[in-house]
Formats: structure tokens, C-alpha cells, sequence
């Protein structure tokens, strides 16, 4: 299994978020590394995203040491060449498409791509990509993936989009195939304080880890 794929799996849930501040993106990203975990998605959700995600970058291996950071909501080739050259360490697409999967392949740049059906987690897995993920999750339910992973061996599965932050919601997600979920509002609030935030995260990996 590929080391990113083991990680996130490992970790079973990625935080993803954006916020127009560099510093709470900074602080934001500090408290979950605090908390522990290892692989955070953010999102190219805002005129400010590139340019924060260069600085985040920039200052993750002194003050982060470990840290996978990886950009997510990417959606055509230039965005994919600008955060490669930002040298994020994974790339999350909310849509898939054989020009993307095939440049990402070519290129050597590590794309997780968002499927709906399963002509589109085909595409991928023809191309070798063997994480994919399910957006959005809530449109699909819990038994989608259980019900698809049969056909595609050795596929794995991140579903994101209005799953819950919570370990009984989680849980369903992977007894049903899932490896880990994407966890965005429902887990970083914009009223968190970065002591709550890292709290609240240390407590929900707790959990999931005893069961």
C-alpha cells in the first residue's frame, strides 16, 4: 500500500478547511498537529489559498515535522501545476476526469480524485490510482461503498461531504468499506477556539482508535 495511503488510513479521519487568514490557517493547522494527526487537506476555496498554502508549506518542516499537507478543490490542470509547484504532498479533486488522472500520473503528482458513480472510480482505477474519494458522501450513503468495493479490488475509499464529527458516524463509514472520511465544518467550526479544536480532535482519534 502506498506510505500516504497506510498513513491516512491509519489515521481514519483527514481535517480539511481554508480560512482567508494566514495566521488561523497557521494556528488552525497547529492544533491539529497537536492533536496528532499526521495528513490535512486544505482547500483551494479562496483568493487567498495558494498564497497561504506556499507559507504553510514553507514553515511545515521546521514547525510541523511529519506533517502530509495536501491541497484539496482542485479542478483543472493550472491549479494542479501551481500547488505541485508548491509542493504539496497530495492533490484532492472534487471532480475526476481522464485529462487530470492521466497529467497527474505523467507528472508523478499524487491524486486522490473525487467519484460519484462507478464509471468514474473505474477511471481511476484503470489508471492505477488506488484512492479515491466518494463526494459528496451524504448524496450516496453508507452502503455505497460496500456495495461498489467488490468490483474494484484493491480501490480504496474516502468518503467526504456531510459526514459527521462525531464516532458513531464515522464508525458506520468504515464498517462499510470506507478507510478514513473527510471531515470539514462539521469538525473545524469557525467559533473553535485552538485548544477546543485540538481537544475535541484528540478525544474523537481516541475513540476511534479503541474501537
Amino acid at each position: 500500500m502506498n506510505p500516504i495511503i497506510q498513513i491516512i488510513k491509519d489515521q481514519k479521519i483527514v481535517p480539511l478547511f481554508y480560512n482567508e487568514s494566514f495566521e488561523v490557517s497557521k494556528n488552525t493547522v497547529k492544533a491539529l498537529y497537536e492533536a496528532g494527526i499526521r495528513v490535512i487537506e486544505y482547500t483551494n476555496r479562496g483568493i487567498q489559498a495558494l498564497e497561504n498554502f506556499i507559507k504553510l508549506k514553507e514553515i511545515s518542516a521546521t514547525e510541523f515535522p511529519g506533517l502530509l499537507l495536501g491541497i484539496g478543490t482542485v479542478k483543472n490542470i493550472n491549479e494542479m501545476d501551481d500547488y505541485a509547484d508548491a509542493k504539496a504532498d497530495f492533490i484532492i479533486t472534487p471532480v475526476i476526469s481522464e485529462e487530470l488522472v492521466k497529467y497527474s500520473v505523467a507528472k508523478n503528482i499524487i491524486l486522490i480524485p473525487g467519484c460519484f458513480t462507478p464509471s468514474e472510480v473505474n477511471l481511476a482505477y484503470q489508471n492505477g490510482l488506488r484512492l479515491v474519494k466518494i463526494f459528496p458522501a451524504d448524496a450516496l450513503g453508507k452502503n455505497y461503498i460496500k456495495s461498489i468495493h467488490p468490483v474494484f479490488p484493491g480501490m480504496n475509499f474516502m468518503p467526504t461531504g456531510g459526514i459527521g464529527a462525531d464516532v458513531e458516524d464515522i464508525t458506520e463509514w468504515l464498517k462499510g468499506g470506507a478507510i478514513a472520511v473527510g471531515l470539514g465544518s462539521s469538525l473545524i467550526k469557525t467559533d473553535f477556539t485552538t485548544k477546543q479544536l485540538t481537544e475535541k480532535v484528540q478525544n474523537l482519534l481516541q475513540q476511534l482508535n479503541q474501537n
